[in-house]
C-alpha cells in the first residue's frame, strides 16, 4: 500500500474493477458465499441500489494509475423495512494490499460516511469463519461477537460457519477506536 492511494466514493466507471476484485473471492475463498462469478453487468445491477447519500454506499482505494486495489461498502441486513436501521458492512482487498493497513483506512472511510445518515442505529459483520485477519480488523473497529450460525453455507465442498459481530452506529466516546 502507498501513501498516495485516494479513498473515495465508488462510480459507475468502477465496476469492471469491482466485479474483477469481488470475483477472485467468488473463485478462491468462502469469504463470500457466491459461487458464480459476477459479470459487469450482474455488478452494474447490484451497484445501482448504492448512491452518494443514504445508508448504502461503497468506498474504494484507488491508485495514482487508477487501478483499484480495495473497497468497503454498506448493504441490507435484510429485506424487511424494520432492518432498514441496520446495515451490513464488508470490506475486500486485492490479495497483495492485506495485511498492510488498508482495510481499516476503508472501514473508516465507509463509516464516516455512514455517520451522516441519522436513521443508522446497528451495524453487522458476517464473517465466514475461519478468518482471524478480518476477525481482528473488525473487532478493532467495535465490533463484538453476537452469534454463530454452524455450518451455514456450502462452497468448495465442505460447510462453513458464519459469524455474525455488531456494533452501533454511534459508540461513547470512550467506546471509540
Amino acid at each position: 500500500m502507498t501513501d498516495d492511494l485516494t479513498i473515495r466514493s465508488a462510480v459507475d466507471a468502477d465496476v469492471d474493477q469491482l466485479a474483477d476484485l469481488y470475483n477472485h473471492y467468488i473463485l478462491t475463498t468462502p469469504a463470500t458465499f457466491d459461487t458464480e462469478p459476477h459479470t459487469v453487468e450482474t455488478k452494474r445491477q447490484w451497484f445501482s441500489q448504492y448512491s452518494d447519500s443514504g445508508p448504502y454506499r461503497v468506498m474504494v482505494a484507488v491508485e495514482p494509475d487508477g487501478k483499484i486495489v480495495g473497497h468497503s461498502y454498506s448493504s441490507p441486513l435484510y429485506p424487511k423495512a424494520a432492518y432498514n436501521s441496520s446495515v451490513a458492512t464488508s470490506v475486500y482487498l486485492l490479495p497483495g494490499e492485506v495485511g498492510r493497513g488498508l482495510g481499516t483506512r476503508l472501514w473508516n472511510a465507509l463509516y464516516d460516511e455512514l455517520l451522516k445518515v441519522d436513521e443508522l442505529h446497528q451495524l453487522f459483520a458476517l464473517i465466514t469463519l475461519p478468518n482471524d485477519a478480518s476477525i481482528a480488523m473488525t473487532e478493532s473497529r467495535g465490533y463484538t461477537l453476537s452469534g454463530v450460525w454452524r455450518e451455514a453455507g456450502r462452497k468448495f465442498d465442505r460447510y462453513w460457519d458464519v459469524g455474525f459481530w455488531q456494533r452501533p452506529m454511534r459508540l461513547d466516546s470512550a467506546e471509540t477506536p
